[in-house]
This record gives structure tokens, C-alpha cells and sequence, in this order.
């Protein structure tokens, strides 16, 4: 395998280990969450999420060493995993009671879902460049709550975390056109022009001056 067929596959496996890492390090410094940790909705998140990442290893793995007939049977899976882990995230969130926080944090799993369906719809019209950078921008919008519990475990400005994500979301991407092509392919520009675009939205929503309105309309009065 050459460097730049391994990039995809590397960068699913870094992933696996950093959010292993991160939440694992988070519940031995602050116990508290291990009692979330155990609820059965979240336990089946976390199962379904692990589920999706090491799919994707496999997959970027299949894909490696050509056997694409395998690896499009896994396609349901896939897809089912990601409707299920959508499902239950948005539920989980919505649980909380604050609705700053449903928006906030559900924009990670939807525009995670939205790509990984954009993806799917480029290989089926046989686009599988377009198919392999959306698929990887949408693993990286799914590093947000890593980086999250990395800056809680240190106790960080949130700023800082924000910034790491931003990062992320712009050079992991750019990196594999720079190694696989040597110039920026057009399905980067719109996977991070989205991903950066739906953050702004977020950001305009939960801190817009209707966000009561919108608690009420969520939440009813409380």
C-alpha cells in the first residue's frame, strides 16, 4: 500500500484510539461520568458509534486491498448504523433538558449523517473520489466530544477545543488532497464549506436572542 492509499485508513484508526482515549482518561478523572456512561440509551450510542468507526476501518481496509464487492455489501450496515447512531444521539441530547446544548451537540451527529448520505450518493453515481473525502470529512465532524472531554480532563478554555476541532475539520482533509492529488479537490471545498457553514448556523441559533422562544417551543414552559 502507497502512503496516500494509507491516509484514510490510518486516520479512521487515530480516531478510534484518540476518542478511546479521551473519554476513557475523562471517566477515570472525573467519575461522575462513568454513571452516564452506564444508562442503557447511552451505553447502546457507544456501542453504536465504536460499531461505526470500526466499520469504517474495515472498510477503508477493503478498499486497500480491492475487494470492493465486499466492501459494498457493507453498505447496509453502514447506513443503518448511522440512521440508529443519529437516532439515538439526538434522543440522548434532547434527555438533557437544554436545548442550547440539543443544538449545539446534534449538529455534530447531522452534519455527520447528512455527508455520510452525500457520500453514499456519490459512489453510487460512480464518483469515488467525491465518496472517499466526504466520507472522511463526515468522520471528522464526529470529533467534536473527543476534544471536549480533552479540554475538561486539563481544564481549558472551551475556546481552545473549538479550535482544535476547526483545525481538524480543515487540515485532516486538505492534508489527504496534498498527499493523494497535490491540490485541493472540489468535494473538500464543499464538505468543509458545509461542516463550517452548519457550525455557523448553530452558533447564529444558540446564540440568537430567540433561543427562550425556541426553549419553550422544545421544552415547553419550564
Amino acid at each position: 500500500m502507497s502512503q496516500k492509499s494509507k491516509f484514510i485508513y490510518y486516520t479512521g484508526i487515530s480516531e478510534i484510539v484518540f476518542v478511546v482515549l479521551a473519554f476513557g482518561v475523562a471517566a477515570m478523572v472525573e467519575p461522575h461520568r462513568i454513571e452516564r456512561y452506564f444508562k442503557p440509551f447511552v451505553v447502546m450510542h457507544i456501542m453504536g458509534s465504536m460499531a461505526w468507526l470500526i466499520l469504517f476501518v474495515h472498510q477503508s481496509r477493503l478498499a486497500l486491498q480491492g475487494k470492493i464487492e465486499k466492501h459494498r455489501k457493507n453498505l447496509n450496515l453502514a447506513t443503518i448504523l448511522v440512521i440508529f447512531n443519529t437516532l439515538i444521539a439526538v434522543y440522548i441530547t434532547y434527555a438533557w433538558g437544554d436545548a442550547q446544548r440539543l443544538i449545539g451537540e446534534s449538529r455534530d451527529v447531522l452534519a455527520f449523517a447528512i455527508l455520510f448520505f452525500a457520500s453514499i450518493w456519490a459512489i453510487k453515481r460512480n464518483k469515488p473520489e467525491t465518496h472517499k473525502r466526504l466520507l472522511l470529512i463526515a468522520l471528522m465532524n464526529l470529533i467534536g466530544p473527543a476534544f471536549s472531554r480533552v479540554t475538561s480532563i486539563f481544564e481549558w478554555p472551551q475556546e481552545i477545543g473549538v479550535f482544535a476541532v476547526f483545525l481538524t475539520w480543515i487540515i485532516v482533509p486538505i492534508s489527504y488532497d496534498l498527499v493523494s492529488i497535490r491540490k485541493i479537490h472540489k468535494a473538500t471545498i464543499i464538505g468543509i464549506g458545509f461542516t463550517l457553514l452548519s457550525f455557523a448556523i448553530m452558533v447564529s441559533i444558540v446564540f440568537s436572542p430567540w433561543m427562550r422562544n425556541i426553549t419553550e417551543l422544545i421544552y415547553g414552559s419550564q
